[in-house]
């Protein structure tokens, strides 16, 4: 049976600490290292010649792409895995783009993980997405919660259109754009425009 080593770059030491142990605990995947900034983990990871190696999206100053690029351009050959709390499907993209293997959210239970690294190293797919995983698990309409007109407002409140400039693009009264506006809230269960930009992200609308 094949032990595959993990490399863990992460500037929150709770968390390094914490999956650190739970790896240790597993029979097929152990830690050999971590690192909180990139200049550290390149170091390592050429040195050490991980697997895999997981990269919080969130690194002090920078972010953890400019790790995944300078792994890109150096050819390594390791699985690079983006481990953050973000559910951006902007980021999600980048990092695809940039020759991540796997995108997974913090969020995940501890088991979710470990079939997440499975099928990520034992099926050899292309590329584990856990926010399209997420979707695929909710209801086939959550997708579908707001009409085309209401998604259409919705994209205008978040770039920070007024009610007034709403309306009068859109041709209608202010009473129907306000109207409009309740309505996604309360479908989204939403308290502010935050929560409707994180929506459209999570369906892929952004």
């Amino acid at each position: 049976m094949r032990i595959y080593s993990i490399y863990i770059v992460d500037d929150h030491r709770l968390f390094l600490e914490s999956i650190d142990a739970f790896l240790s605990l597993q029979k097929d995947f152990e830690c050999i290292g971590h690192a909180t900034n990139i200049e550290e983990a390149y170091d390592d990871i050429l040195r050490l010649k991980p697997d895999i190696v997981f990269i919080d999206y969130h690194l002090n100053e920078t972010n953890g792409l400019e790790l995944l690029k300078k792994i890109k351009e150096g050819n390594l050959d390791c699985i690079s895995i983006i481990l953050t709390m973000r559910r951006d499907i902007n980021i999600r993209n980048k990092a695809k783009e940039m020759g991540a293997q796997g995108y997974l959210l913090k969020s995940m239970g501890a088991e979710q993980l470990v079939q997440s690294l499975h099928k990520i190293t034992t099926l050899k797919i292309g590329f584990f997405d856990s926010i399209e995983e997420e979707l695929k698990s909710k209801d086939a309409n959550y997708t579908k919660l707001l009409t085309p007109r209401e998604m259409e407002i919705a994209k205008m409140v978040i770039q920070g259109t007024s009610s007034e400039s709403i309306a009068q693009t859109l041709q209608l009264s202010l009473h129907t754009v306000n109207s409009h506006r309740k309505n996604i809230l309360r479908k989204l269960n939403a308290k502010n425009p935050i929560d409707m930009m994180n929506y459209l992200r999570e369906i892929g609308e952004l």
